[in-house]
C-alpha cells in the first residue's frame, strides 16, 4: 500500500469515527435522552461509603439531604458501593442531579432513560464540564460529589482549576476547596496556602469575624484553612502553625480557629503559646480558647489546663472566653463555673456570666443552682440567678421559680418568677396567678 492511499485511509477512519465516538460519549448519551430521568452509574473512589439513599460518606465527609459534617462521624448504615446518579433531563439540558452511593434506583414516576454502568473516568470528566449548566440549581453542597468521588486519578487538577477559575459562584469554588483537602496530601499544601493568604480572611469590622458568620465559615481564605486542617496525617498542620503566626490579623484568627480543629498536638501546643503571649491581639487570644475548647476531640487535660491559666489571665474578654468553653467540658466544668460565680473577688459581670454558662450546661446539678440563689447576698446576682434557672427544662427548677414567686422575701423578685413562669405552658402556673387574683 502506497503511503498516499495510507493517509487517505487514515483519514477515513477518522472521519467516520470522530462522530461515532462523539455520539457515544456520554455527554451525548445524556443530551440526546428524552425528557425524564437518567440513571448513570460507575465505580465509586475507595472509601466512599452511602446508604442507598441521601447519606453519603469518604473520609472526614459526611452527607446528607439536611445536613453536611466535616470531621469524625458515625454512621453503621453507610457502606460501600457504586456511585448512583439520577440526572433530570428537559430538551437535552440537564435541571437536576441527585447523587447516591450503593442501594437500588429510587422509584419515581419520571420517564427513565438507563445508561448502566460508565467507566469513572468520563463520568468525572462529565460531571466536572457539567459544573457550570448546574451551579445555580438545586443541591449545591452536593454538586461536586459524582464529580470526584468517581474512582479517577485526575480529580486534583479540575478541583485546582474549577478553584482557581474566578467565573465560577463562590460556593462552588469553596467546594472545590473543601475537596481537595478531602482528597489530597502534602503535594496540595502549597496551593491552600496560597488560597490562604490570597482568599479574603482579613477582618472587616470591629471584631475579627468576616461577614457576621461565624468562626471557620468566611471566605476562600478560610475554606483554604479549613482544607489544611483535613489533610490526611496532620500534614497541614506546619502550614496552619505558619499562617497563625504570620499574616493579617483576620488570616491568623482563622487558622487559629482551624488549628483546634485537628486533635494535633502540635495544634494545641501552638494554641497553648497564642492564648499565653500577652503581646497577641486578644480577640485572636479569644479565638484560641474557643478553638481549644471547641475542637470535637478536646481532651479533659486542656480543660483543666484552661481553668490553671484562668487566675493569670487580667482579659474580661479571654475569661469570659473560658467560661464559655467549660460548656464542653465533660469532667469539672461545673463545679468550677459555680465557684467562680461564688467568688467575691470577680467581678459582677465575670460572676454573672459564670453562673450562666454554668445554667447552659446540662452537667450542671439543678440543685447547685438553686442554692447559688438562695445563698447569695447579692440582689444583682439573684436575680441573674433566677434567670439562669428560668432556662432549665427540669422539675427542681420549676418548682423553684414557683416557691419564689409564691413566697421569696424580696417583691421584686417575686415579680420576676412570675414573669419567667409565664412564659412556660403549664397548668400549675395558671393555678397560681388564680389563687392570687382571688386573695
Amino acid at each position: 500500500m502506497g503511503m498516499a492511499v495510507a493517509m487517505v485511509l487514515a483519514t477515513t477512519v477518522a472521519a467516520i469515527s470522530t462522530p461515532v465516538l462523539a455520539q457515544n460519549s456520554l455527554a451525548h448519551r445524556i443530551s440526546t435522552a428524552p425528557d425524564g430521568v437518567v440513571h448513570v452509574q460507575f465505580a465509586a473512589r475507595p472509601g466512599t461509603c452511602g446508604d442507598g439513599r441521601d447519606l453519603i460518606g469518604f473520609r472526614k465527609a459526611l452527607f446528607a439531604e439536611s445536613f453536611q459534617s466535616i470531621g469524625n462521624w458515625d454512621a453503621p448504615n453507610c457502606r460501600p458501593g457504586p456511585m448512583r446518579v439520577a440526572l433530570s433531563v428537559v430538551k437535552g439540558a440537564v435541571t437536576r442531579v441527585k447523587t447516591y452511593v450503593g442501594g437500588d434506583w429510587p422509584r419515581t414516576s419520571d420517564r427513565v432513560t438507563d445508561l448502566g454502568s460508565v467507566s469513572s473516568a468520563e463520568a468525572a470528566s462529565y460531571f466536572f464540564a457539567l459544573v457550570p449548566q448546574i451551579e445555580r440549581r438545586g443541591d449545591k453542597a452536593r454538586l461536586l460529589l459524582p464529580a470526584v468521588l468517581a474512582d479517577d486519578p485526575g480529580a486534583m487538577p479540575r478541583l485546582i482549576s474549577l478553584a482557581r477559575d474566578e467565573s465560577r459562584l463562590q460556593d462552588t469554588r469553596r467546594q472545590a476547596i473543601q475537596w481537595i483537602g478531602l482528597l489530597g496530601d502534602a503535594k496540595v499544601v502549597p496551593v491552600l496556602v496560597a488560597f490562604a493568604r490570597e482568599g479574603g480572611a482579613g477582618p472587616t469590622g470591629g471584631d475579627i469575624d468576616e461577614d457576621g458568620e461565624a468562626p471557620g465559615k468566611k471566605g476562600l481564605g478560610t475554606s483554604a484553612m479549613a482544607a489544611l486542617s483535613t489533610l490526611e496525617n496532620g500534614v497541614g498542620v506546619p502550614a496552619l502553625i505558619d499562617l497563625a503566626r504570620n499574616g493579617t490579623s483576620g488570616t491568623r484568627a482563622s487558622a487559629v480557629f482551624w488549628l483546634g480543629q485537628t486533635a494535633d498536638p502540635r495544634a494545641r501546643a501552638e494554641l497553648h503559646r497564642v492564648i499565653e503571649n500577652g503581646r497577641e491581639d486578644e480577640r485572636i487570644r479569644a479565638h484560641a480558647i474557643f478553638s481549644l475548647s471547641n475542637g470535637g476531640d478536646t481532651p479533659a487535660s486542656e480543660y483543666s489546663y484552661l481553668r490553671g491559666i484562668y487566675p493569670r489571665l487580667t482579659s474580661h474578654k479571654l475569661k469570659e472566653a473560658i467560661f464559655q468553653g467549660m460548656g464542653n467540658d465533660q469532667s469539672d466544668g461545673s463545679a468550677w463555673l459555680i465557684e467562680r460565680a461564688r467568688d467575691s473577688g470577680e467581678s459582677s459581670e465575670l460572676r454573672k456570666s459564670a453562673l450562666f454558662w454554668a445554667g447552659q450546661r446540662e452537667l450542671t446539678p439543678t440543685r447547685d443552682l438553686v442554692a447559688f440563689y438562695r445563698d447569695t447576698p447579692d440582689a444583682g446576682l439573684r436575680e441573674h440567678a433566677l434567670f439562669v434557672l428560668s432556662q432549665r427544662k427540669d422539675e427542681l427548677a420549676f418548682n423553684e421559680l414557683m416557691r419564689i414567686a409564691s413566697s421569696d422575701s424580696d417583691k421584686r423578685l417575686r415579680a420576676r418568677a412570675m414573669f419567667w413562669l409565664g412564659q412556660k405552658n403549664d397548668p400549675r402556673v395558671a393555678k397560681l396567678i388564680g389563687d392570687r387574683v382571688s386573695r
